[in-house]
């Protein structure tokens, strides 16, 4: 949802595509989303597919950033808008050890 924390942060995009394709593992439907921090506003950059990055091009952040935000139609094939209870996570940062 719109303003909903990353579930993964990552200086690596490498690591991020590899703990968002475990967490998601093999399915159908949509590809997790990779965005870069910019400042104070997260920028996507690809879609993590099964088997490459796909950039995200301007029209299609858009079209994502509306159907998070509520201003735009959910598409058929992405299924029903998740409840906020799952969108609410704590970040789980990549690259800080314990």
């Amino acid at each position: 949802m719109a303003g909903s924390n990353p579930v993964y942060t990552s200086v690596d995009v490498h690591a991020l595509v590899d703990a968002s394709r475990a967490a998601t593992g093999p399915r159908r439907g949509p590809s997790p989303v990779i965005a870069e921090r910019i400042g104070a506003e997260w920028q996507l950059v690809y879609f993590a597919e099964p088997s490459r990055l796909r950039e995200i091009t301007r029209a299609q952040g858009r079209k994502y950033e509306g159907v998070r935000g509520g201003t735009m139609r959910w598409s058929s094939t992405m299924g029903n808008v998740p409840p906020a209870h799952e969108t609410d996570v704590v970040t789980q940062h990549l690259d800080v050890t314990t």
